[in-house]
């Protein structure tokens, strides 16, 4: 379900939706519709600063959970921070590991837009406070949790297709 998700999310499309402030950094994604829409929000947007909180808070719980998830808990991804040079944004990073005290070893699980030596499935490492959301997906339930950055987005989506996304995953984008 996790990678239906990221599919939703994840397409390159041509419509750009931004909320704009250029020395904070970006989350992106784009939405899987006809035509696709690119989402676009700086870290501190109001809205995007009170899913951050909402991530942060429930962190310790996730990473315990992803630490030994239970057969039905599957797909564990975070999304992290990525600088190069001037250039910040938020990446997902999946089948990730703690490799120390507080740094993790990871896949890129996602389109890179800044210009990086980063592409999709490249090993990727980070600390701990890199961490800015995390979401996995209960297959007994059908339901994704977490992707509180994703609800965020949505909130510049046209409200059809944004209703239809959290309805689907089953979101809980109270935030």
């Amino acid at each position: 379900m996790k990678h239906a998700l990221r599919t939703a999310l994840v397409i390159l499309g041509p419509l750009v939706v931004s909320a704009a402030n250029a020395e904070s950094p970006r989350f992106i994604t784009t939405l899987a519709v006809k035509p696709p829409i690119e989402l676009s929000m700086y870290a501190d947007e109001p809205v995007m600063r009170r899913a951050l909180h909402r991530a942060h808070e429930e962190l310790p719980a996730f990473l315990e959970t992803a630490d030994t998830p239970p057969s039905h808990l599957v797909d564990f991804s975070v999304r992290v921070l990525l600088i190069w040079g001037q250039h910040k944004e938020f990446i997902w990073v999946s089948n990730f590991r703690q490799t120390g005290e507080r740094s993790f070893a990871g896949y890129v699980d996602d389109d890179v837009h800044i210009t990086t030596g980063f592409k999709r499935g490249d090993p990727f490492t980070f600390v701990r406070t890199d961490i800015a959301d995390w979401m996995y997906t209960d297959t007994k339930k059908d339901r994704v949790y977490g992707a509180y950055s994703e609800c965020a987005l949505m909130t510049l989506a046209p409200a059809d297709v944004a209703a239809k996304i959290r309805k689907d995953y089953k979101l809980d984008c109270e935030f």
